[in-house]
């Protein structure tokens, strides 16, 4: 995310469209200048070549990469723009978030994503681009933040705090290949330790059948695979860095765990924890406020999205509706 789509207090969108069409190509052409400038921000030639992106998505997830091409041909896109629609090894961009999966009855994953609100695409989008239908949290134009599958396969990003960059692709365009052709965490995982990254990441998985795990990705290590249910900014038990300093991962870290293994805590309450200090982050002019909560119940195949002032907003495959709503987070 590049450029300040809206201000506060913040719009945001949920948008239903099965194949890719008129509403993507609106989104794409109002936040492409943006991306652009992103893209280029350390000089065009340091971004890889169209082929080189072309042959990596054909080499690590070949069954995205006709939706890519059709993607760029319905924007009509440039050599640059293709390339930059690709997201392979793109500029960094670290974000902060707390991730957790409630694991008692209902398992639950519950997320806030934390950053500047305007670089946040603000969109939820239902789409059926493969068969196969995601309701997920947008970035990068077509990838995802956070989201379901139609099997209920959940997933869910948060940066790693390394300032380590490497050769690989952003985050959002994998966790879409997650979704689009995965059916379990198993599957999921397999990705994981299979498809570069170019920035340290967590991702934290639930699917229908109560499988949870954390992946530790980082571009110059092994993925770290843990039954952890939960994710924040930093990885390993303790690695000293400025961003997790910055962000209170240990604080946070500390907190879902009391909260996850506390016998009087309920589901309820565990998720209105994500709403209060030191979950609920508000430092929005430094790049660090709650922009929203998502909370996805796999097993009802449904979503809640939840901002300041007991705004919420439903979703589930059952019942998808499209709508529009404004959230102050000021």
């Amino acid at each position: 995310m590049s450029q300040p789509l809206h201000p506060l207090p913040m719009r945001f969108h949920a948008v239903n469209e099965a194949a890719p069409g008129p509403k993507w190509l609106a989104h794409y052409r109002a936040a492409l200048p943006g991306y652009r400038r992103w893209f280029d921000s350390e000089g065009e030639v340091r971004r890889p070549s169209l082929e080189h992106c072309q042959q990596a998505l054909q080499t690590h997830m070949p069954e995205l990469l006709p939706l890519w091409q059709s993607l760029a041909a319905l924007a009509q896109a440039d050599e640059n723009d293709a390339r930059l629609l690709s997201f392979y090894c793109p500029a960094a961009q670290p974000t902060g978030c707390s991730q957790a999966v409630w694991t008692r009855y209902t398992p639950t994953l519950v997320r806030n994503y934390d950053y500047t609100p305007a670089y946040c695409e603000a969109r939820i989008l239902h789409t059926c681009w493969h068969g196969r239908r995601v309701i997920a949290s947008t970035d990068c134009l077509w990838g995802v933040l956070d989201g379901m599958n139609e099997n209920g396969l959940c997933v869910s990003l948060a940066f790693g705090g390394q300032d380590t960059v490497g050769t690989g692709f952003a985050m959002p365009i994998v966790l879409r290949y997650i979704l689009e052709f995965c059916t379990h965490v198993d599957e999921a995982v397999k990705v994981l330790k299979r498809v570069p990254v170019h920035m340290a990441y967590n991702i934290t998985l639930l699917d229908a059948y109560g499988q949870v795990r954390t992946v530790e990705l980082d571009p110059l290590s092994a993925p770290k695979i843990t039954y952890m249910p939960l994710a924040v900014n930093h990885q390993g038990e303790f690695t000293l860095t400025n961003y997790a300093m910055f962000s209170q991962s240990y604080e946070r870290q500390q907190f879902l765990q009391a909260r996850l293994f506390d016998p009087l805590s309920s589901l309820e309450s565990f998720v209105n924890a994500f709403e209060f200090s030191p979950i609920f982050a508000s430092n929005y002019a430094q790049g660090f406020g709650t922009l929203y909560t998502a909370i996805y119940n796999p097993q009802l195949r449904a979503m809640e999205y939840r901002w300041p002032n007991r705004l919420r907003m439903y979703q589930s495959f059952a019942y998808f509706e499209e709508c529009e709503l404004w959230a102050d987070l000021a």
